[in-house]
């Protein structure tokens, strides 16, 4: 499933927010996952030479087993890329265990750094395009316009009707 990442800019801040499928994922024929390390490192990579210096996982644990999410971020680090997991259900809104100031007081001060932050989920587009138009509404853009801002990066991005509504419900 490689997959260029996506970006949108932030108001007021020099860095960009992008939107990924899991680095290195493959789907098989049976709908079975893997991992391939070779493409993994490519995609990190890419990250690394946009600017990238904070990747967040939006996987669960049962889409991401442990060692991949070990060897993600272990070849993360080495590029100089921080790996966060704030873990967000497929198709689905955070629930009550993301701890959304702490996290957005992360993402906003390696955007104002001039530095980027990427979000990854399993396609790349539902929970990765909200959590990026939650940053969005967080620098003070109003939701249908972030909604709207991260659609034209990403078309097809933030997937169900659940996100949406978080997205319109939320405020800086």
């Amino acid at each position: 499933m490689e997959e260029e990442p996506a970006w949108v800019t932030v108001r007021g801040h020099a860095g960009a927010v992008g939107m990924l499928p899991l680095p290195g994922l493959v789907i098989l024929r049976r709908g079975e996952r893997t991992i391939d390390a070779d493409q993994q490192e490519q995609v990190l990579d890419i990250l690394k030479a946009s600017g990238t210096t904070l990747l967040i996982s939006l996987l669960d644990q049962a889409e991401c087993d442990a060692d991949d999410c070990e060897h993600l971020e272990r070849a993360a680090e080495l590029r100089g890329i921080r790996l966060l997991c704030a873990p967000v259900a497929d198709f689905f809104a955070p629930d009550e265990t993301l701890d959304w100031p702490r996290l957005a007081q992360a993402i906003l001060g390696e955007l104002r750094l001039g530095r980027g932050v990427a979000f990854c989920c399993l396609a790349g587009y539902g929970r990765s395009g909200m959590m990026a138009a939650r940053v969005l509404i967080e620098t003070g853009m109003p939701p249908e316009d972030a909604i709207a801002a991260v659609r034209a990066a990403r078309p097809g991005a933030i997937e169900s009707e659940a996100q949406v509504s978080y997205l319109l419900l939320s405020s800086p």
